[in-house]
């Protein structure tokens, strides 16, 4: 087995991950290239060959580079969840002792897999929270959230919420508006306006996920971002008014898109990744009738990593949450890819 790394475009590359029954949308190279092209760094695949050329698994990634750390790969930033894709009949465990070792051997301090891996020396895993997911049955009758969440369902229904979906500027508008409002709650940096114009132009509109809204006379009360491939439908990003959560308007949205999406073959509703001091949206997508996994990442590196990630301390918060949303916007185009 040989590994060799090539543009994320390559078309080998992009011809094994549209065909792969276990890719999900962050697979795809459209999704890594995104986030290249917005937060300046470097995309590429790792691939896995044959010695005929034949891909036997890989992975995308991107080089991040943040003095004094120096280069990084990382699999992927702003991404919950990406496994090592093995072509079928091949031993996984041989792709990823090919993928480790030529980590090991590369200029790199670390690389960060946002999925478990073995362990071995030099692969540390890391926990990250944990991953919620529906089952989608074919029929959406066999649907069974909570009784919590279905009070909170019939409620918004009464009050004549609406939920639409849509791909155009117009859609990313309402639910980025909402974005703000609700990052802004959280006391946490907005992503930049920048972001999500590319992901309308590149993965939504040639229909690579859409954005569900919902309305009550005219306003949009709760939104949220949806990426799909294969038979997975992601919940990638979600908001709602801080001022008209008593709706119940977030709970309808996530029904009737569930429910829609059994009809179109989806088998996997996947609700991403929760930190682990959220405990109310663990309860809510519990609720929900999610599956709640704890979620590994793995380093491959010389020594166990530290906290890589730049954390929002108590000042910070307070400044984002008293702040107006311009500035929260700002912050985020400043900073935000230092998360990465």
């Amino acid at each position: 087995m040989e590994v060799s790394r090539v543009p994320i475009d390559d078309h080998t590359w992009r011809e094994f991950t549209s065909s792969h029954p276990e890719a999900t949308p962050f697979h795809l190279p459209a999704w890594a290239a995104l986030i290249a092209d917005c937060y300046r760094f470097q995309a590429f695949a790792l691939t896995v060959r044959s010695p005929g050329g034949e891909i036997l698994g890989g992975i995308p990634a991107v080089a991040v580079r943040f003095p004094p750390a120096g280069w990084r790969w990382v699999s992927l930033p702003f991404t919950d969840s990406c496994p090592v894709l093995v072509r079928q009949g091949v031993a996984s465990e041989d792709v990823v002792i090919a993928l480790e070792g030529h980590a090991q051997i590369s200029s790199i301090s670390d690389f960060e897999v946002r999925s478990s891996l073995p362990e071995s020396e030099g692969v540390y895993p890391v926990s990250a929270g944990y991953e919620h997911a529906v089952e989608l049955p074919r029929d959406p009758a066999e649907l069974h959230p909570q009784r919590n969440f279905r009070q909170h369902r019939n409620q918004a229904r009464a009050k004549g919420v609406q939920v639409a979906r849509g791909r155009g500027p117009e859609a990313v508008a309402g639910f980025y508006r909402l974005h703000t409002l609700t990052r802004r709650r959280l006391g946490v940096p907005v992503q930049p306006r920048r972001f999500f114009d590319l992901l309308q132009e590149r993965l939504l509109e040639p229909g690579g996920g859409f954005i569900a809204t919902a309305t009550l006379d005219g306003d949009v009360l709760a939104a949220a971002v949806y990426l799909v491939h294969n038979t997975t439908i992601v919940a990638k990003y979600q908001a709602s008014d801080p001022s008209r959560r008593e709706t119940g308007a977030g709970h309808l949205m996530h029904w009737e898109v569930m429910s829609e999406a059994c009809a179109e073959g989806y088998r996997v509703y996947d609700l991403g990744r929760t930190d682990a001091s959220t405990e109310g949206l663990r309860v809510f997508k519990t609720r929900m009738g999610a599956v709640e996994t704890p979620l590994v990442y793995t380093h491959i590196a010389r020594r166990p990593p530290g906290d890589k990630r730049p954390s929002v301390g108590g000042l910070s918060q307070r400044v984002i949450r008293s702040s107006p949303t311009w500035v929260c916007r700002a912050l985020g185009e400043a900073f935000y890819r230092r998360t990465a």
